[in-house]
């Protein structure tokens, strides 16, 4: 059994994203976990200290992509292989979903996990309202269908990066198979630095530490848990489904930034660079 449909929806709708991250299915599938623990971490999630909290680790994350990584890979490349200007354009706007996103449900999931071991987490973070801008805008109306896992190359780069499933970023992309059928050959070597495993690791902690600055405190240990009703077994389920998905997330935040990288995009989105 699943969280319900409704509560679905206003997941994907509070992260301003077009589909429902498959972590998020993963965790939903956690019966009862997510209706229990998602009224108490909305508010914050609302906030434009969150939105501005995950831009910060994407910014964090570019930075380490630069440092260890140069696209050989050029948009006359993709050009040669296939794409044309409008599939590029097309190609970053679903990429720049995930670059959105990905750092969001991160931070989400890592204050649940810091919320299993806490008396509570959060509460200093600024309460300000976010609103919709004009790219979340843009976002939601993005059509994203994601290829299936058996879709070349996503079989190999499941397998390579460790997963049981390939990531929602690859199966978006996948699309364009004549761009990932070649930025694979690139990206794929990634995982094999390891400053690059490193500061991938850096971004979860980071993430994790992050919990404090939830504009609500968040009380979802499992006292708390219990006392909303849920039972040791499914409290072990969503322990479980977070230490999973969290170090994946924050790889994938990664890797989109290489893409976004290759395709030429090194905006900041909080840190501006000199």
């Amino acid at each position: 059994m699943t969280a319900p449909t409704d509560l679905r929806e206003e997941i994907r709708l509070a992260l301003r994203s077009p589909i429902l991250p498959s972590v998020v299915e993963r965790l939903a599938a956690v019966e009862g976990y997510l209706d229990v623990v998602w009224p108490r971490v909305k508010s914050s999630v609302e906030t434009a200290g969150f939105i501005g909290s995950a831009l910060y680790m994407t910014d964090m994350a570019l930075d380490a992509v630069e440092q260890v990584y140069e696209p050989v890979l050029t948009r006359d490349d993709l050009l040669a292989a296939g794409m044309s200007e409008g599939d590029l354009e097309a190609l970053a706007e679903v990429i720049d979903v995930f670059h959105y996103v990905q750092p969001q449900v991160l931070l989400v999931f890592a204050a649940l996990a810091e919320a299993i071991g806490r008396e509570e987490v959060g509460g200093y973070g600024k309460p300000d309202e976010r609103g919709l801008g004009e790219r979340e805008e843009r976002h939601l109306a993005t059509e994203i269908p994601l290829a299936s896992d058996d879709t070349p190359p996503l079989p190999e780069v499941t397998e390579a990066l460790g997963l049981a499933s390939a990531p929602d970023l690859y199966r978006a992309v996948a699309s364009w198979p004549a761009y990932l059928g070649v930025a694979w050959e690139e990206l794929q070597h990634l995982a094999a630095y390891p400053d690059f495993r490193r500061r991938g690791r850096g971004l979860y902690f980071y993430a994790r530490s992050g919990a404090r600055f939830l504009a609500v405190p968040l009380r979802a240990n499992p006292d708390a848990l219990r006392e909303a009703g849920l039972d040791d077994e499914t409290i072990e389920a969503a322990r479980a489904a977070l230490d999973e998905t969290l170090p994946a997330l924050a790889m994938m935040m990664m890797h989109a930034e290489a893409m976004r990288l290759g395709l030429g995009v090194a905006e900041r989105e909080v840190v501006k660079k000199e």
